[in-house]
């Protein structure tokens, strides 16, 4: 577990920089679930709770309850059926991430959740899928582009009445408060950023070179908050 800020960049305006948005969730995209579950546990004390196969999309995960917002840690567990649809080939995308870096797991993508994912998807132009697991059915939008840019979001649409997995009974042995503070940079125009929906969570961008999800700070009970990172995933 770790104590410390944000990672900043030189933020391209006040707006971004002093942004609060909404997170659905943060992605850990691994090559062995049960593995990177098991560190993240040892190291920061967040427990996971059993997710589920992704019906038809070669991918399956387990879910960390944060009260409010989650990780979803997430492996391809059939690759040819992972590079025939975005998802899958979104963590196809984080196994290569991981691999070039000689690790198991790397801190990959997120997601906020909207109201019509089909009428977010026709403003950004860009594509629209269905998943599904047991007692899980969710519309994405954008899950191509944050391929191409890991510091996009992709937007997530719940079926009517389906709650979010954040608040799910799970025995950490801390207690999370919620996703704290995301921190992304790319090079890339921000098309994406009035999609966002307003929120708890500090939200902080920055330009470089090469997109990336940088960091996510987990708000702890008495505790110092846990700060995930690219380079060190689990804390």
């Amino acid at each position: 577990m770790c104590h410390c800020c944000c990672v900043t960049f030189e933020a391209e305006s006040d707006a971004v920089e002093g942004a609060r948005v909404a997170i659905d969730h943060v992605l850990i995209v691994s090559r062995d679930l049960v593995a990177t579950a098991a560190a993240l546990f040892e190291r920061t004390g967040l427990a996971s709770v059993p997710g589920g196969v992704h019906d038809g999309l070669g991918t399956r995960n387990v879910i960390v309850p944060l009260g409010v917002g989650y990780l979803e840690i997430v492996e391809a567990h059939d690759e040819a059926l992972a590079r025939e649809n975005p998802f899958g080939r979104l963590v196809l995308a984080g196994h290569a991430a991981a691999r070039q870096a000689g690790r198991g797991d790397v801190l990959f993508a997120w997601s906020v959740a909207v109201d019509d994912a089909s009428a977010v998807a026709a403003r950004l132009d860009v594509g629209l899928m269905s998943l599904s697991r047991a007692g899980v059915s969710v519309r994405l939008a954008g899950v191509e582009e944050s391929v191409a840019n890991p510091a996009r979001p992709f937007f997530l649409q719940r079926a009517l009445g389906q709650k979010s997995p954040a608040d799910k009974p799970v025995d950490h042995r801390v207690e999370p408060m919620g996703l704290g503070c995301i921190t992304v940079a790319t090079p890339h125009t921000q098309t994406w950023i009035d999609e966002l929906p307003s929120g708890d969570t500090a939200f902080k961008i920055g330009t470089v070179r090469v997109s990336s999800l940088v960091s996510v700070e987990i708000n702890v009970r008495d505790h110092p908050a846990i700060t995930l990172t690219f380079d060190e995933p689990l804390g």
